[in-house]
């Protein structure tokens, strides 16, 4: 007898930077099975994203100045044409409300609205190229890293704002969390959104937290080895930490130690045989992920160990236990993310999508001049309803009266009137082909 499969998975999404035709590769976290493949260019590092609750998946390609999209349930990407102004170091996407792109080429990001595919601005904060970006989980905030060191909290809705400012200057961080003395490798948000912390690593062997709300520096965690990557569970009580030696420390954070340094004493756990490239931890925060240079990708399960009372709060010895190995073969890993999904949504031969995806602006000096398509949803014949609604449409015509003003003015109202009816109907029809009615 064969056991049903659960109608909701956890899924890993794996890139890797030796990939042949089919790029990416997705695998079942509780079983080791490959669920999808997406065929495609190599993908770039720091650069997959999650578009909508899993509607789209979205990368940037290796050494190319161009992203690529795929529907989540199509092993093919599609057919858009997204042009970005050069090589893409690193990639993020809003996770809620209307979808934004932030893309950091060099030591400048880029922001793209998705739906309209607008560039509602470009910023140039960073000394050396931004080698990681990340959104809160509200989405009105994300964070940048780069190779000079700096880590910025940015405000989205500033970029709004100078959008519309005739002399306005150069967009400010919202907050300015300080400097490393190496290059920045990761960061990572908490679920908890400004509530919450922001976690940088970094080759100078820290790896600092952040309050969202102060600004402040919490903790600088203190390694014996190079920081290559962080991840942490969704209340940010553990965070892990990866090493250019292939192994992973976990830093327990409950109960809170005092704020400043905290020594990182343990040699770790040796998860990989070359450098640990990308973390991500489950929803539950019951397994860790790790990708590495050695090409392999493993799922460990987070064994907590009970070793006394301290403050009135159980203090543990976390530990990993390897579960299984799910990915290998492909050259070193170069993305990882996890994704609570439902199985059938991966398989299916068709799902309706209601994210909206158009052609990126390629006019970087004026955003607010750069024409703008936004792509209409519709079935079957549904723009012969637009098009009638166009043509009858009326032509405002100024007639010869020999009444006088007041019948040139009553044509003129009149005219108006039906302007405004035939416009009230089109904005309708598109309002319905964009959400996705019929």
């Amino acid at each position: 007898m064969t056991s049903k499969l659960e109608p909701l998975v956890d899924a890993v999404i794996v890139s890797s930077l030796n990939a042949s035709a089919e790029c990416i590769q997705v695998y079942d976290i509780a079983t080791g099975a490959l669920l999808k493949s997406y065929r495609g260019i190599p993908a770039a590092p720091s650069t997959m994203c999650l578009i909508g609750l899993g509607a789209y998946l979205i990368t940037a390609q290796k050494d190319k100045p161009f992203l690529q999209v795929w529907a989540i349930h199509r092993n093919e990407a599609l057919q858009i044409r997204l042009v970005v102004p050069g090589k893409v170091n690193a990639m993020a996407v809003s996770p809620t409300g209307p979808k934004y792109c932030v893309i950091g080429v060099s030591e400048k990001m880029y922001i793209y609205k998705l739906l309209s595919g607008c560039l509602i601005g470009v910023v140039s904060r960073h000394y050396q190229p931004i080698t990681r970006l990340v959104f809160t989980p509200c989405g009105n905030y994300f964070a940048s890293g780069g190779e000079d060191g700096f880590v910025y909290l940015w405000r989205l809705a500033s970029f709004h704002d100078a959008l519309h400012k005739c002399d306005s200057s150069q967009v400010q961080p919202h907050f300015i969390f300080g400097q490393h003395s190496g290059k920045v490798t990761d960061l990572a948000m908490t679920s908890l959104g400004m509530r919450g912390f922001l976690i940088s690593s970094s080759l100078d062997r820290t790896a600092r937290v952040f309050d969202l709300i102060t600004g402040r520096t919490m903790y600088t965690l203190v390694t014996i080895g190079s920081v290559t990557s962080v991840a942490c569970n969704g209340l940010g009580s553990q965070v892990f930490l990866g090493h250019r030696n292939g192994t992973v420390n976990i830093v327990n954070l409950l109960p809170a130690p005092s704020v400043g340094d905290v020594p990182v004493s343990s040699k770790g756990v040796t998860c990989h045989e070359k450098s640990v490239q990308c973390l991500a931890v489950t929803v539950s925060g019951n397994h860790l992920i790790t990708g590495g240079d050695d090409g392999e990708v493993k799922i460990w399960s987070v064994v907590n160990r009970v070793l006394g009372i301290r403050r009135n709060t159980m203090s543990h010895d976390p530990n990993l236990a390897l579960q299984r190995i799910v990915h290998t073969g492909f050259g070193p890993i170069t993305n990882l993310t996890v994704l609570h999904i439902e199985r059938e949504v991966l398989t299916a031969t068709e799902i309706d999508i209601k994210e909206v995806i158009a052609p990126l602006s390629q006019d970087h000096s004026s955003p607010l001049s750069a024409p703008v398509t936004v792509p209409i949803r519709g079935r079957g014949n549904q723009g012969l309803e637009q098009l009638e609604l166009l043509n009858s449409a009326p032509e405002l015509r100024v007639v010869k009266s020999s009444e006088g003003p007041s019948r040139f003015k009553y044509n003129l109202i009149s005219n108006v009137t039906q302007l405004k009816a035939a416009n009230s109907q089109l904005f309708q029809v598109a309002v319905r082909h964009i959400i996705g009615e019929k």
